[in-house]
C-alpha cells in the first residue's frame, strides 16, 4: 500500500486476490494519469503561469511530482501482480 509516495508491503501469503488488487491499481492509475494531465495543462498555460503567485506554482509542481511518483510506484506494483 502507498502512504504518500512511500510504498509499504505486508506479506499476506496466499490471502491476496491478485486480480482484484490489479484492478484497483489500474483504476487508481487511470485517475492519477487524468489528474497529472490536468496539472500539466495548468502548468502549460502561459496565462496561468504568468498570473499565478509563486506559491501556487510551487504547489502545482509538487502535485505533478507526487503524481508522477505514485504512477511509477503503481506501474511497478502492477508489473508484480501480473
Amino acid at each position: 500500500f502507498l502512504v504518500g509516495t512511500t510504498e509499504y508491503a505486508i506479506d499476506l501469503g496466499s490471502n491476496v486476490d491478485a486480480a482484484a488488487e490489479a484492478k484497483k491499481a489500474e483504476e487508481e492509475l487511470k485517475y492519477l494519469r487524468g489528474f497529472l494531465t490536468s496539472v500539466d495543462k495548468k502548468l502549460g498555460n502561459e496565462r496561468f503561469v504568468a498570473g499565478a503567485p509563486p506559491q501556487v506554482l510551487e504547489n502545482e509542481r509538487k502535485k505533478k511530482a507526487d503524481a508522477e511518483a505514485k504512477i511509477k510506484a503503481l506501474e511497478e506494483r502492477l508489473a508484480v501482480l501480473r
